[in-house]
């Protein structure tokens, strides 16, 4: 008898609830990454505040 918390109904649900959230997490890096990638074509560069110190 296995008498462990881990039976197979969690270690699927926890095994899918990490590749759904690790999936999400590279979704959205990648969206930021192109949005910061539009804004340098845009603006030629991906300085937010106007700073003249920033090279």
């Amino acid at each position: 008898m296995n008498d462990s918390k881990w039976d197979d109904r969690t270690i699927a649900a926890a095994s899918s609830s990490v590749i759904i959230l690790g999936a999400l997490l590279y979704y959205w890096v990648g969206e930021g990454q192109s949005m910061l990638e539009l804004l340098e074509l845009a603006y030629g560069s991906v300085k937010f505040f106007n700073n003249p110190l920033v090279f």
